[in-house]
Formats: C-alpha cells, structure tokens, sequence
C-alpha cells in the first residue's frame, strides 16, 4: 500500500527550499548549533532559525554564514514580500498564497519551485520503502522525514542515499 503522504512530502521539500532556511539539513553548518542551542524547539515553521537568531553571538561563525547565504538567495523572497507579506508562516498559508499567484510569481521563482518539485519527488521515488520502513511514525511538514532519512543514512536504500545527497 502506497502512503498518503507523498504530494505532502513534495509540498514540505519545495515549501522549505524557498521560504524557509535550510538549517535543517543534516549536513548543515547549523546542525551543531542547532542542537546545542536550541534542543527542545521542534523543527519547522522557522522555529529553530528564530532560537539561532534570538542566541546570535553564540552561533558559530560558519552557522552564521550559511544562514545569511540562504537569506540573500532566496529565489522568492521578493516574490513572497509582494505578493504575500501580509500571510502568517506556518501550516502551508505562504505556499498556498504563491500557488494562488503563480501566474504572477517571477521567472526565477518559478524555476527554482519546479526544481525543487522535481528533486522532492525524485526522493520521495527513490526513498518512500526508506520512510515506510524507518520513519513510519513520522508526519511530512518541517524537513522531519528528511532529517530522520538523513540519520539513518547507512540504513537506507543505496538509491535513497544517492538521493539524499
């Protein structure tokens, strides 16, 4: 039986490609940080990238970096200010807003939504035997699925780990 939660998935990964941080990939230069800094906030809807920001000058200099990377590279960001500004993050609403105005949204935007789309569905192809079998109690939202994936890596598919690179 196929689970329910593939097009979610897609939605999570192409969600937290463009609007959000990618300080939960656990490859980041955040990962540390995160861990020391923030442990009990839970991942998604800019919680943790809020705790780093609220404890700056004890993020490490290479965490800092990444995040201002992401912050200036957002292929979005202007999409989401001005289309969007006015929507509170957090459950899909900013991802539900820019698909009401994709029509409107710019080219660069555009491009970088549908390759996000492609890579969350090329994973979810190569790793949703991976998911069944090692996060089955897992819930698509917050890059949760990826990151359980993600530190199980020697467990999974040799498939889902080339993915997960």
């Amino acid at each position: 039986m196929k689970p329910p939660f593939p097009r979610l998935l897609v939605s999570a990964a192409i969600i937290t490609a463009l609007l959000g941080p990618d300080i939960a990939r656990a490859d980041s230069e955040c990962t540390s940080d995160a861990a020391r800094l923030c442990p009990d906030v839970p991942i998604g809807e800019g919680r943790v990238l809020t705790c780093l920001q609220a404890r700056w000058s004890e993020v490490s200099g290479s965490c800092q970096h990444e995040i201002q990377a992401i912050q200036n590279s957002n292929a979005c960001a202007q999409d989401v200010w001005q289309y969007c500004r006015n929507v509170a993050p957090g459950a899909g609403r900013i991802r539900v807003c820019l698909r009401a105005r994709w029509n409107d949204l710019s080219t660069t935007c555009r491009d970088e939504a549908a390759r996000v789309a492609e890579k969350a569905q090329q994973l979810w192809k190569d790793c949703s035997a991976d998911v069944e079998r090692l996060c089955p109690d897992l819930k698509p939202g917050g890059g949760q699925i990826f990151l359980c994936l993600k530190a199980q890596e020697s467990k999974t598919s040799n498939r889902c780990q080339a993915a997960l690179r």
